[in-house]
């Protein structure tokens, strides 16, 4: 992050000092059902211990709860918190409760970006189209330039996961890979689901080369039913987080790669 952004963000915090109160963030992941969400709310606890401020953290069920995350927001203006960081599940829908708190108080958003919005105080997050494309040049690589893959992608309308997929295509045409995308299916962030659209996959294309998971847990619900066809050694599957699990099975011989990112670092 910008430092200009984090001059910005310390004198917002201390305008709003005229309370006699603690200073109060309000922090949203976009749930806590999963490694790289908790590990963002340690990294919060961490950063509100280290500025002396009381961290309210409040999550929806998982990842595709937008109304959730919408009330959320309402209840932390309704209790007039002092700032807000929060990771957008969706950066359409979310945009109206998000301008109405960014004529209280400074809005922060990690994670997921909402481009072209002005009312945000800054964004700290990962350059996830960055992080795509060198996905899409390292299988362009591991296929050799040739060979089919298929894209298990997260929630629809979500800039992440659109980065994402948007970067591993970019890098694929980067590398000069004839690499044909023979399908591309919605595991919703979510590991259940990736395991219903990886099966989707391999129904149709049962003879797939690679598959990129637009994150680690779907990347973890893929292998399920990699392992259900007896896939393991065909298929070479890349992930998205740098999960520790997702890092276990890339050792264990299970997924060949994942794109790291720092959550704990990030909030």
């Amino acid at each position: 992050m910008r430092a200009s952004w984090l001059v910005a963000l310390a004198f917002l915090l201390a305008s709003c000092g005229s309370k006699p109160e603690e200073t109060r963030i309000g922090f949203v992941p976009k749930s806590l059902n999963q490694e790289y969400w908790v590990n963002t709310q340690k990294g919060a606890e961490a950063g509100a211990k280290h500025g002396k401020v009381k961290l309210l953290t409040h999550a929806a069920g998982d990842d595709t709860q937008i109304v959730e995350q919408i009330d959320i927001v309402e209840n932390l203006i309704a209790q007039e918190v002092d700032a807000l960081v929060i990771a957008p599940s969706d950066s359409d829908l979310l945009k109206p409760v998000l301008e109405k708190a960014a004529e209280k108080m400074p809005v922060v958003l990690f994670d997921s970006d909402i481009k072209d919005w002005k009312p945000k105080t800054a964004y700290v997050g990962t350059e996830n189209k960055d992080g795509g494309i060198k996905a899409g040049e390292y299988i362009a690589k591991v296929l050799e330039k040739e060979g089919t893959l298929a894209i298990v992608s997260g929630i629809p309308g979500s800039q992440v996961g659109i980065d994402r997929v948007d970067g591993v295509k970019e890098g694929l045409k980067k590398a000069g890979a004839k690499t044909k995308i023979v399908k591309e299916v919605t595991g919703q962030f979510d590991r259940e689901q990736a395991v219903g659209a990886m099966e989707d996959i391999l129904q149709t294309n049962p003879d797939v080369d690679a598959v990129f998971a637009a994150n680690d847990q779907m990347a973890l619900g893929a292998i399920q039913a990699i392992d259900a066809h007896k896939k393991t050694d065909q298929i070479k599957l890349i992930g998205f987080d740098g999960a520790l699990e997702a890092t276990q099975h890339i050792l264990a011989g299970d997924m060949y790669a994942t794109i790291a990112q720092d959550p704990y670092g990030m909030a």
